[in-house]
């Protein structure tokens, strides 16, 4: 019974060691650590399909690939475009390269260019 308990005692202080060691090795606030964070973009990268512009309330409706560096999937979505003369360099059903300032569903288009 005592070689049973002193089994289960080492095994024991064993185990919490080792959960304190992880756990010191993952803080975020140890030196070295800040660049390993995970932080969201300030601006995205896409391609995609314009759907539709709306020159009077400065918006596109881009049917888009998915853009992995924010974790979204391929859809269509409309975006607010600043500057809105951007919308002057692309038409309906063009395939274009665009740059975004993600926001959720408040994202904005920033750059806008024909992809060929």
């Amino acid at each position: 019974m005592k070689k049973y308990v002193l089994t289960l005692a080492c095994a024991s202080a064993l185990a919490l060691a080792s959960t304190a060691a992880f756990a010191q090795q993952m803080d975020p606030n140890m030196p070295g650590m800040a660049g390993m964070q995970t932080t969201k973009p300030t601006q995205a990268q896409g391609i995609g399909i314009v759907k539709a512009i709306d020159t009077t309330k400065g918006t596109i409706t881009l049917q888009h690939q998915a853009i992995t560096a924010i974790g979204w999937p391929a859809m269509t979505m409309t975006f607010k475009v600043d500057p809105p003369a951007l919308l002057q360099k692309v038409k309906a059903g063009e395939s274009v390269r665009f740059t975004l300032h993600p926001a959720g569903m408040a994202s904005t288009v920033t750059a806008i260019s024909p992809a060929g």
